[in-house]
């Protein structure tokens, strides 16, 4: 992960919106929800997790779709560039690995909603799994 010192910056692929985090993410995580497996069009997603009062967009602002009564998800309006995850009343923002500006510094904790895990997806690691609670799910945990 980066060190305290520094900032995390990352953004979508047109550059219309940046963003920063004074602080380390708190949680970096592989979601194989079947919402998150929807919204990304991927077999897995992971999210970066940061403390919202350290987060902050420099440039332009998303766009947001709420997917959920609790959830909702930021993205580029100009590109499509899916960028944030946000569950109401958390303290926290996910923003999506990828759009990270060095996304090698946040390697994945653990996988969570692996009860919907593509069978074909081999996970070859030994991080901790966790499955979702459907009565109380959010929709997923990115």
């Amino acid at each position: 992960m980066v060190s305290n010192d520094e900032k995390t910056t990352g953004g979508c692929l047109c550059g219309a919106v940046r963003y920063e985090s004074t602080a380390q993410p708190h949680k970096v995580g592989y979601c194989h929800c079947r919402v998150c497996q929807r919204v990304s069009g991927a077999p897995v997603v992971v999210g970066v997790y940061f403390q919202q009062g350290t987060f902050r967009f420099v440039k332009g602002q998303p766009r947001y779709y709420q997917s959920s009564a609790s959830v909702e998800r930021g993205f580029c309006e100009n590109c499509g560039s899916r960028l944030t995850y946000r569950i109401f009343g958390s303290g926290s923002i996910s923003v999506e690995v990828g759009s990270l500006d060095h996304p090698e510094l946040t390697p994945p904790e653990y996988h969570i909603g692996v009860e919907s895990q593509i069978p074909w997806f081999e996970i070859d690691d030994e991080l901790p799994r966790t499955h979702i609670d459907e009565s109380t799910s959010t929709g997923s945990s990115n």
